[in-house]
Formats: C-alpha cells, structure tokens, sequence
C-alpha cells in the first residue's frame, strides 16, 4: 500500500470539508448582540444568522440584536451621541444602513410606567420615537429578526440583479487594467478581498461565474460604486 498516496487523500479530503464549511458559515448574514452576555437566548437565529457577540474589533455585519437599553443608551442614541464602544457600534451601523433591533423587553424606562412623572415619561417616549426615525426597529419577538433574513437575502439578489445587466460578455477578451481587480481565480470572494485594492482607484471587479459572493461583499460593492463583472 503506497502509504504517502493515502494520507495525501485523507488530507485532501479534509481541506475540503473545511473548505465547505467555511462557505456555510461565510454564507450566512452576521448578527451581532449588544448588552447580552447570554447568547443562547438566540439559538433559533442560529439557522439563518451567524450569531456574534460585540467586541471592538468587529466593524461590520448586516444585524444587530440589542438586547437591553437603558436609559442613558436611550438618550444618546436619539441624540445621536455614544458614550461606549457598543453605542458606536450602534450609531455606526446605523449611519451604513444596516438592521438595529432593540428588545422591547430590554428598553429600562418602561419599566416605570406607573411611578415616573408624565412628563418625564414622555420624553423618553419622545427618544424611542426618534431612534425609530433612525430606522431602529422595536420587536417583541425574535421571530421578527428571522423573518428579517427573507428581507437582506432579496436585497442581496437585487443588487447582484442591478449588477448582472450591466455586464459585459468578455469570455474571449481581457478587460483587466489598472481600474479592475481580478479575482477570477477565487471561489469565495468575501470584503476583506476587496478593501485595500480600492484605495487604489479601483472602480471594476472581475469574479467567475461561478464564485459565490458574501452579503457583506455586495454590501461594500454597493457603498463603494464598484461594478460587478462576472465573466
């Protein structure tokens, strides 16, 4: 038995099986939690979301799930102001347009329905409607977030759509120069692919027809004005 043969199948098998799960998990909208410490209560997102807890050195996701706002958290985000990382976290999704969900169960001051003076009450009122006006959504239920991921995934496939009719069919003929990046030759095209090279006046980005593009990818493409050319 050719011994080296064997373990050159083995490991190759392996690296695919990794290589697969990576493009499960790549797949899926990252979710980020703020002000839970308890991530379980999420487990029924787990199938639609990769469910990430905040920490500093995340900047980017597609969902975030905040789980209690007290009132300090309140004020400042209507006022738009942050006096800790997870606030500007929140601010900063935000300003890029992606999903803010707050608990309502988690919201501090309606726990003083009954003892806060009327006009006090209302004013914290008056700060839950405004964050409301930044897009923020107010759920009861966690069901609401699931269903969300119908929203982002037809998002997703209206810019790919907007992409699509303005490629150009260039099989036979190179288009690449300084203005395009090629990365025909990558199966998974994520953002961390596409960051640097703009800074470099990239306006055009080349992939396989077959490489599969994450949400945040397309969602860099979009703020970014960088067309899509499939070839």
């Amino acid at each position: 038995m050719n011994y080296d043969k064997l373990v050159d199948l083995v490991i190759e098998e392996i690296y695919k099986k990794i290589n697969n799960d990576e493009l499960k998990v790549s797949n899926k909208p990252k979710a980020v939690t703020v002000f839970e410490q308890d991530n379980s209560k999420f487990n029924l997102l787990r199938d639609e979301f990769e469910i990430v807890e905040f920490n500093k050195s995340i900047k980017e996701c597609e969902v975030v799930i905040v789980s209690k706002l007290c009132m300090r958290g309140l004020s400042n985000l209507a006022l738009g102001n942050s006096t800790s990382d997870e606030e500007r976290f929140i601010l900063k999704m935000l300003m890029k347009g992606k999903k803010v969900y707050v608990l309502d169960e988690g919201i501090e001051y309606k726990r003083y329905k009954d003892t806060a003076p009327k006009a006090l009450y209302k004013k914290f009122i008056s700060f839950e409607d405004e964050i409301r006006k930044f897009g923020v959504v107010i759920i009861k239920d966690l069901n609401t977030i699931a269903k969300s991921k119908l929203s982002i995934q037809s998002e997703t496939t209206e810019i790919l759509n907007k992409d699509t009719i303005s490629l150009i069919n260039t099989e036979n003929t190179k288009i690449v120069n300084e203005f395009s990046l090629d990365l025909r030759n990558k199966k998974l095209i994520s953002e961390a692919d596409l960051r640097k090279p703009t800074i470099n006046g990239v306006k055009n980005i080349l992939v396989n027809k077959k490489s599969i593009i994450t949400p945040l990818a397309v969602d860099f493409m979009r703020i970014h004005h960088l067309e899509l050319k499939k070839m």
